[in-house]
């Protein structure tokens, strides 16, 4: 089988080198070779017995921000329809996973995170039937289907809020609840505890006449998960959506699910420059994020969902949403969880090279702890695009980074096109992070940018909605930047997604190992796979400078490779997809990105 699967690799490069006029066949072939080559491979894979792998260690996890997504009812808000009419996209993309954040019954003070019912569909988005359908359709097309959790905090519109308010029976303790403390007189919080959001985490009830505690915006209280019947009821939620056959969670702010007990302690300042006493960066938070008691309540959700793993065989998926270092954010591993790893979405700026990006890639490998399993990320909806991070002309490197590094990657949605954000105005702003900010400050925290809706095709509002006015407006560079121009166009930000998608599921590249070559100031290498399962080299150019390197040495231990994949901005045939390139002496340019099979 090997040796077949080898003569077949050689010849097809030879079939695109006598076809090159033809640029359709050319891309069709490619796709053919690496599909055949993950094939081949998989046998390869299960004849060493790597056929246990879980499904989320293979997935690519694909970000779906409900409202920017699809409008499927011409109200301008995306909405679960939507997603079910565009679900055969992610077989194209070969994508096996989504992640849904909020659809459920909201104010919408905070977009869907601020929620009144966490067993319902709000209206924007549809029904409880569109969700079944939802996960029905995803099934049937071999798509696993994870939701956002949100169990920390909930809308002080929520039931068991308001019977809370009244301050009996069995709600009366499911919030953090405090007198405040009083000084000359005047009523003030009990302590110096802030929101995310700024400004202080406590607001006065008149209903109740007692502070209740916020960690973000004042419309959503935070749960007391002290109370044991909180924790049952949030478990009895989770049960919910098992039973609507969810296939994972993902937590969303993880690190806040505990505060100190005696609530009368200070936070002390962080002592960091420039920034304002109302900024929650003004303090640490040594009270209010972290704290060991999350890890009980976390196992108890691992506990749930392992009741339906028990029932079908289907292993259920948590991670946890948290922006901590390594011996912060592994302890979730212990707890049942995997924590995503923010390290290449804050830590890393622009003018980041290959040096800098092997550090932070080194420092999640090296500080894993044994036997568990990386996660990458390189934006969600609270972060800036890659494209403005670090430039459109390297969203293509980016993804190759993203797709074939060890680990689950996490792509959000429209970053496979290579999507802008947008410009908003304050008058505009709908994020309240930026709104609470001020017209001086909205655009360093406003997280409408990176939100718009998804460019579809040429249409009218980019095919998202028929609505005139949807909720953000379209990026105005949708007509030459959408699903549909760039699905005919083989170089396109979507098509080299769709190849790094599918060679990321040959065997060499769920092998564990990554084995860095060739790193500088610019470039980035490494191989991946082993003789059994064939052997890789992915080398990109991060830098701002070209780089001219000789690859032949350990790990590659090579003179030559074949190219697979490249990031299309090359202008010499010779590393054409098919080509077999020289590694003594090999040049990338910034943005570029190479494949290359040994």
């Amino acid at each position: 089988m090997k040796g077949a699967l080898k003569t077949r690799s050689e010849e097809r490069p030879q079939d695109v080198q006598n076809e090159k006029q033809n640029f359709s066949t050319v891309f069709l072939l490619v796709q053919l070779v690496v599909v055949l080559a993950a094939i081949g491979g998989y046998m390869l894979y299960a004849k060493r017995g790597h056929t246990d792998l879980q499904w989320w260690k293979t997935s690519v996890i694909y970000q779906i921000y409900p409202r920017s997504f699809k409008d499927s009812d011409g109200d301008g808000i995306g909405d679960l329809r939507g997603i079910i009419s565009k679900l055969d996209y992610f077989q194209y993309l070969n994508i096996k996973a989504i992640w849904l954040s909020p659809f459920y019954t909201s104010p919408m003070k905070d977009f869907g995170y601020d929620i009144s019912n966490h067993t319902d569909v709000d209206p924007i988005f549809g029904t409880l039937k569109d969700f079944d359908d939802l996960v029905k359709e995803s099934h049937s097309r071999d798509i696993k289907v994870i939701i956002d959790f949100v169990p920390n905090h909930m809308s002080d519109q929520h039931p068991w809020f308001q019977e809370s308010l009244k301050g009996t029976g069995k709600y009366r303790d499911y919030f953090l609840w405090s007198d405040g403390k009083s000084s000359f007189g005047m009523r003030k919080p009990p302590n110096n505890w802030l929101s995310y959001f700024g400004g202080s985490g406590w607001e006065w009830s008149k209903t109740r006449k007692q502070y209740f505690y916020h960690a973000f915006i004042k419309e959503q209280p935070d749960l007391n998960f002290r109370n044991p019947d909180v924790v049952e009821d949030i478990n009895d939620v989770l049960r919910f959506w098992m039973e609507r056959g969810v296939d994972g969670i993902r937590v969303d702010a993880i690190m806040k699910l505990f505060e100190s007990e005696n609530i009368f302690q200070d936070e002390p300042r962080s002592n960091r420059p420039d920034v304002p006493a109302f900024q929650y960066e003004y303090l640490t938070h040594i009270h209010t994020e972290n704290l060991p008691e999350i890890g009980d309540v976390v196992r108890g959700w691992k506990k749930v969902m392992d009741e339906y793993e028990a029932k079908d065989g289907q292993s259920r998926f948590i991670v946890v949403e948290l922006y901590d270092p390594p011996a912060i954010r592994n302890k979730y591993y212990d707890y049942g969880a995997m924590p995503f790893n923010f390290d290449l979405v804050e830590g890393l700026k622009a003018d980041c090279g290959g040096n800098c990006f092997m550090e932070a890639i080194s420092n999640e490998y090296d500080n894993l702890p044994a036997g568990e399993w990386p996660k990458f990320v390189l934006g969600n909806h609270d972060r800036k695009r890659v494209s403005k991070r670090f430039g459109v002309e390297s969203v293509n490197v980016m993804n190759m980074l993203l797709l074939t590094l060890k680990g689950t990657p996490t792509t959000y949605y429209g970053e496979e096109l290579g999507m802008e954000e947008i410009e908003v105005s304050f008058e505009e702003t709908q994020d309240p992070w930026g709104i609470n900010f001020g017209k001086e400050r909205y655009t360093e925290f406003s997280r409408d940018p990176c939100r718009s809706p998804l460019q579809w095709d040429a249409s009218s509002q980019s095919g998202f909605t028929s609505s005139s006015k949807p909720w953000l407006p379209v990026n105005p560079g949708y007509k030459t930047c959408n699903v549909q121009v760039q699905k005919k166009k083989k170089d396109s930000s979507l098509n080299i997604y769709k190849s790094l998608a599918t060679l990321r599921e040959a065997p060499a590249f769920q092998d564990p190992d990554v084995q860095f070559a060739v790193v500088n100031d610019n470039i980035l290498s490494y191989v991946r796979g082993t003789a059994n399962t064939g052997r890789y080299l992915v080398t990109m150019n991060l830098g701002h400078d070209s780089s001219t390197a000789d690859y032949t040495n350990e790990p590659a231990n090579a003179k030559s490779g074949r190219v697979v994949i490249n990031t299309e901005n090359f202008n010499e045939a010779k590393f054409n997809v098919g080509k077999s390139v020289s590694l003594s002496s090999l040049t990338l340019k910034p943005g570029q990105g190479l494949v290359l099979k040994l």
